[in-house]
């Protein structure tokens, strides 16, 4: 009997060893210089975040159901609390759980490999709780079982990464980022995760004073059940969120003329959610070289439309750069000069702005995309009331009434006869009705770019037919700034 005793004790102690010591490894694969991966680690960390109450963690697709399932029933262990009460006291939430992550070896070990920054510890309220969590999912990995959902979903995985890394075929977006800069860092790896609610470009500093570039981002495709990123969403991420391990490093370097000419945020900054201009240059410059990224590799009509959606979210200064950068890039070829030595002369078009009147550059003319109008924070809506068809006007308030709840605390409900009436040069309008049953768009017809006569719609072509409909975007006929949406 003692002799079996002492068989089960050994054999526990081994098993206990053997999973102690055997390190996950993640599941890759490599297209040109780009690492694609899913990693033990992140998730890890995705089971922790969805039993918990961690709010930014995606619990509505089918692989947070697995997870819930294997793990739910340490709900209560203290890596969960730990997850809870750092996200809800300290903000360690979004980018920053991943990013510690990435500092510690493989799971279950999950040891500091790498030194926690200044501003991780911060976010953490202090190195001693980044210790205490590192601690904690390490005893959740091995009490929970870590590596048997791991293993059991190892086939799931590798087929995420060969989805993935298959719909990029031979484009090597980091390649073409790298030739871009004419710079390169020592590592690129993109791990993708089913549960991850959004995606972060993250930077580890390796022992020889160079960067792993990380982005760790949701899968959003699927294909036969199995989710994957395509290759036009995998490029633009890696355009954006890697170019901050290139960019971000040069604005501190020049931090002092960066600053020089932070008057210009002033005008932005009740628009944006960044709160400091050092940041908001970063995002100037990242997202002027992603427009001409999408010019260079893509076409001009998709890069003219990338760079109108970056004014419309108030990115006001782009152009200027995206001018500039062309300087650079005829630099680069010519001299072979890397954008480090070229991102001064950017600061020279912040400089320039700072001692000039940009009115033209913050309230240009409206000029679209519909979607300026649709998320405006302050919207008229219009409906129509002239006509006999009362069933017809009555339908048309209701579905207006409907969008007035949606967009309540940025929207007002009004008649056709009422918005007459009203100044609405400070609102965007989305107006409802036929020309005719709509009195407001039959007021401004005559500066429509389109026609209607009966069945007729003319535009730059000649459409016929009944129950067409045509939904236009143009400027506000009280404000050209504004826009105007007409659905009729």
């Amino acid at each position: 009997m003692r002799m079996k005793q002492l068989l089960l004790i050994i054999t526990l102690v081994f098993n206990f060893v053997y999973s102690f010591g055997q390190q996950l490894a993640p599941v890759s694969k490599t297209v040109g210089k780009l690492n694609i991966t899913v990693d033990p680690r992140m998730e890890l960390l995705s089971a922790v975040q969805v039993i918990s109450d961690y709010p930014t963690i995606n619990r509505k697709v089918p692989y947070s159901g697995d997870l819930m399932q294997f793990f739910g029933r340490y709900s209560t262990h203290e890596a969960c609390k730990l997850t809870s009460q750092l996200a809800t006291n300290y903000n360690f939430a979004y980018d920053a759980p991943e990013d510690f992550i990435l500092r510690l070896s493989q799971v279950p070990e999950l040891k500091a490999v790498h030194p926690f920054s200044d501003r991780m510890i911060e976010r953490a309220n202090g190195k001693s709780n980044l210790e205490k969590y590192s601690d904690a999912l390490h005893h959740f990995a091995l009490e929970s079982n870590f590596t048997e959902f791991w293993n059991n979903k190892k086939p799931y995985y590798q087929k995420m990464v060969e989805y993935t890394a298959n719909d990029l075929s031979d484009f090597d977006p980091v390649g073409k980022l790298e030739r871009y800069y004419n710079e390169s860092k020592n590592s690129y790896t993109v791990t993708l995760s089913p549960a991850f609610a959004g995606g972060y470009g993250l930077r580890v500093p390796t022992p020889n004073d160079g960067l792993d570039i990380y982005g760790c981002l949701n899968v959003s495709e699927m294909k036969g059940g199995i989710p994957y990123l395509n290759k036009l969403g995998l490029s633009h991420f890696v355009w954006h969120e890697f170019s901050h391990s290139f960019i971000n490093p040069l604005t501190d370097k020049y931090k002092a003329r960066v600053e020089a000419s932070s008057k210009l945020f002033a005008p932005l900054e009740a628009e944006m959610s960044y709160k400091q201009w050092w940041n908001c240059v970063n995002e100037h410059i990242i997202r002027a070289i992603y427009v001409r990224l999408i010019s260079i590799y893509e076409n001009e009509d998709a890069a003219k439309m990338q760079l109108d959606d970056e004014k419309s979210f108030h990115f006001a200064y782009i152009e200027p750069l995206v001018e500039k950068l062309k300087k650079f890039e005829k630099e680069r070829n010519i001299k072979n000069i890397t954008f480090s030595e070229f991102y001064p002369k950017l600061l020279d078009v912040f400089d320039s702005l700072s001692h000039s009147n940009n009115e033209y550059l913050l309230n240009p003319p409206f000029s679209g995309p519909i979607r300026n109008v649709l998320n405006s924070r302050k919207i008229a809506i219009i409906y129509p009331t002239n006509g006999s068809d009362t069933t017809v006007l009555r339908s048309l308030f209701n579905y207006t009434s409907n969008i007035h709840k949606v967009k309540n605390e940025v929207s007002i409900l009004c008649a056709d006869s009422v918005a007459l009436k009203m100044d609405l040069s400070d609102y965007s309008i989305m107006a409802y009705g036929t020309i005719e049953s709509n009195l407001f768009l039959n007021k401004y017809k005559e500066a429509f770019p389109f026609k209607i006569s009966g069945n007729t719609i003319l535009t730059d072509k000649k459409l016929e037919g009944s129950k067409l409909r045509i939904i236009a975007c143009l400027p506000n006929p009280t404000n050209n700034k504004k826009g105007m949406m007409v659905n009729t």
